[in-house]
């Protein structure tokens, strides 16, 4: 299976570091599993589409490591992805990780996984807001536009409900004011006394993927997991390639 598809699989969840700029956005994105401080989230991934794939990922301050357990010819690859933007991969018989390419990244699945690794609050700025509602519930409507020209998305509406400041839809807009993808959100986990993220789906032109969250656990991970020296091969991890 080809590494595009799997980087899909960690950009689902390779969370960043919370500017807060509103309180309901920093309500909405703790509840998309975005933790601050020394606090992270383990849980069970599992991917269907064009291609099927179950992983465990952990993610605590702005990194993420996966293992992925299905199907059984990839089990035991892993990926990194740093605070950075930088991404390894590494599968049993490699010596060291390797990096993945922003290019690999935003190809073919990958380029849809890529919305779910958007932190919608960090790397971008609250232009407007109004009133509106998703699937029936009242809802506001941020407008934000990205703080880099090298962002992937230029801007992103997102719609956050009235009640319970949960982010339902988001729709991902190129330089041109083009919308590319659309995802939806669904919450019917629970950590840490509220709704929390259990379905992502992400649509484009030409297919729809869907991304379940299980097996939610809230903890404090050792920071030696998400190194690249963690993921496996000789300590020597070498120049990115």
């Amino acid at each position: 299976m080809k590494n595009s598809f799997f980087a899909l699989l960690i950009g689902a969840l390779s969370l960043t570091s919370l500017h807060a700029q509103d309180a309901a956005l920093l309500q909405a994105e703790q509840a998309r599993g975005i933790m601050t401080g020394n606090t992270g989230v383990q849980w069970t991934v599992s991917v269907t589409g064009n291609k099927s794939a179950k992983f465990i990922a952990t993610s605590q301050g702005g990194k993420i490591v996966a293992e992925v357990i299905e199907p059984a010819d990839a089990t035991g690859r892993k990926y990194l992805a740093e605070s950075d933007g930088d991404m390894w991969f590494w599968k049993p018989g490699n010596s060291r990780p390797v990096s993945v390419s922003k290019r690999q990244r935003l190809s073919g699945d990958a380029a849809i996984g890529d919305i779910a690794s958007t932190s919608y609050v960090d790397g971008y700025k609250v232009v407007g807001s109004e009133s509106g509602e998703v699937n029936g519930e009242p809802a506001t409507v941020y407008t934000m536009k990205a703080n880099s020209l090298g962002d992937t998305y230029a801007k992103i509406k997102y719609w956050v409900t009235t009640n319970g400041n949960l982010g339902k839809k988001a729709e991902f807009y190129t330089k041109s004011d083009t919308l590319l993808r659309t995802s939806t959100m669904e919450y019917n986990n629970k950590a840490n006394g509220r709704p929390f993220l259990s379905k992502m789906q992400i649509r484009d032109s030409s297919k729809t993927i869907n991304i379940a969250f299980s097996n939610v656990k809230i903890s404090s991970f050792p920071a030696k997991m998400f190194t690249r020296e963690a993921l496996g091969g000789r300590k020597d991890v070498g120049p990115k390639r």
